[in-house]
């Protein structure tokens, strides 16, 4: 293509100013063009709205076009939105594609004109079946939405397919939403993935990010990292702060890209301008463990609280957690019975447990067992051993509880037994041998107290020995009571140690 010369330009403009002085459309409307784009003269609306509307009265559709488009937009004139309506129909009822979108558009938001939604898909529709793709994409979400007809999935689909295959980016996305999620049309990943695909190649940065979702998912492909992180940086460079987060854990865990703490450092901050909230917690768990970055308490506060105010439930309990315990901050119980409630409340576990341990011992709150119980209730219920164990001794009566509920009790401890915790393993071990409700289980609390002993536990090593002692569960055994006692001894336990020097002084079990 040859470019033409300043000379020739000039030479083109000046016939064009004739033409248009004598009359002529065709040079009306391209002096119109001159002046509104500034080719060849000063940009100059006012002048370009003159010499579109002489053509405009000769029935231009072009100009029709652009004086709808100035009178819209108040270039060169006040806006008019009613002039606007009257020269984009002008020109839509000659076929002009652009100007039919403009008038549907008019049309469906009542600009210049009562609003009218059949008249706007009436006109889109025209527009759609000349191929301009975005009126296609609104016919789209005309149909989904149901509006002046309707509600028509299918059609929503066919006309986003021929919008996206026109290169219409949010109609490929939307298609890629609309194939991962099955709505409107039959679910397939794959399928969604070609579209995002096509989105995520014009630089659509949520499309960008449902592509990494699904290489690291295996929706629709193989699983693969590195493709993901790919996605995900192109996200992130569009400045997507989810992304962000999930390619700052990515450096950080050496998962489809070399580790580099610096680079997850920097993605996670650039999340967190975002106000991510993920990206503020993840910040705040590195300092706290002081992993990849020196330890700070203090900064590991700042960013738990940060995500603790968007309301995201594990940064409110680590909050929570160190409001309690003075770590980073100063101590304040009341504050953390705040922050830990609104944890709790949403069903973190650890936080349901706090609540029960504060309830219990009165601490930022007055003392009641009862919702003490209720609290270690709901953790225990989620799996929480330890919960299942505090609330086991509540029951028992040993911890304080309020209404003592043997059978309850040891349903509880039992949980939390199998679950490998020591201290239930003991304590359940001791109901069974002292059941008032039922006969003693010598043989099962005889396991539980080895499982227990078999860990340091110093009380289950001592109460193991008496019962080689007496021979209660097992055969009775001196040198097994003695090794018990002794290794209960070892753990500190003064009870195995005053039967130890009993034992020596009255010669029980012979020499030795």
């Amino acid at each position: 293509m040859t470019i033409p010369s300043v000379e020739e330009e000039q030479g083109i403009l000046n016939k064009t100013q004739r033409a248009a002085e004598r009359g002529e459309v065709w040079g009306q409307f391209n002096l119109g063009l001159a002046y509104y784009y500034g080719r060849g003269v000063a940009e100059d609306f006012a002048t370009a709205v003159h010499w579109f509307g002489l053509a405009a009265a000769r029935e231009d559709a072009d100009a029709q076009f652009y004086l709808a488009f100035m009178n819209a937009y108040g270039q060169g004139v006040a806006r008019n939105y009613a002039e606007a309506v009257k020269w984009f129909r002008h020109a839509a009822e000659q076929g002009h594609t652009e100007a039919q979108y403009h008038l549907a558009y008019l049309y469906l938001h009542g600009l210049g004109a009562a609003k009218d939604e059949v008249d706007a898909l009436k006109w889109f529709r025209r527009s759609a079946e000349q191929g301009f793709a975005e009126a296609q994409y609104q016919l789209a979400l005309l149909y989904q939405a149901g509006l002046g007809t309707t509600r028509d999935r299918n059609e929503a689909s066919r006309w986003l397919q021929q919008a996206a295959q026109r290169g219409h980016t949010e109609a490929a996305y939307r298609l890629g939403e609309m194939f991962l999620s099955g709505q409107g049309v039959s679910r397939n990943a794959g399928e969604a993935l070609a579209w995002f695909r096509q989105a995520g190649t014009a630089g659509h940065t949520q499309a960008q990010l449902q592509l990494g979702l699904m290489y690291v998912a295996g929706q629709g492909t193989v699983s693969n990292a590195t493709e993901a992180a790919n996605w995900f940086t192109r996200a992130s460079e569009r400045g997507n702060a989810e992304a962000s987060y999930r390619l700052g854990m990515m450096y950080l865990n050496g998962n489809g890209v070399e580790e580099d703490p610096r680079l997850a450092l920097h993605w996670l901050q650039a999340a967190t301008l975002s106000g991510h909230a993920g990206a503020q917690y993840e910040l705040g768990a590195l300092y706290a463990a002081g992993h990849k970055v020196t330890k700070n308490e203090q900064e590991a506060v700042k960013w738990f609280g940060l995500a603790a105010e968007q309301a995201l439930p594990s940064a409110q309990y680590e909050l929570g957690v160190r409001l309690l315990e003075g770590q980073g901050v100063n101590a304040d119980p009341i504050a953390a019975v705040r922050w830990l409630h609104q944890a709790a409340s949403q069903g973190i576990t650890d936080a349901q447990y706090q609540m029960g341990r504060l309830y219990h011992h009165g601490r930022g709150v007055v003392q009641d067992l009862r919702e003490a119980q209720e609290w270690y209730q709901k953790a225990a219920s989620a799996d929480h051993v330890e919960s299942q164990y505090v609330l086991g001794l509540l029951l028992a009566g040993s911890g304080g509880g309020t209404v003592a509920d043997p059978t309850q009790a040891m349903s509880w401890l039992y949980k939390a037994a199998t679950a490998g915790h020591v201290h239930a393993q003991y304590e359940l071990a001791m109901l069974l041998l002292n059941n008032a409700t039922a006969a003693p289980d010598d043989n099962e609390a005889v396991r539980l107290l080895r499982c227990a002993a078999d860990h340091d536990h110093a009380a289950a090593r001592y109460r193991l020995g008496l019962m080689y002692l007496t021979g209660r569960g097992v055969i009775q055994n001196n040198l097994e009571c003695r090794r018990w006692m002794e290794r209960s001894a070892e753990c500190g336990d003064q009870r195995a140690r005053e039967f130890l020097r009993l034992v020596q002084s009255e010669g029980w079990f012979g020499p030795g």
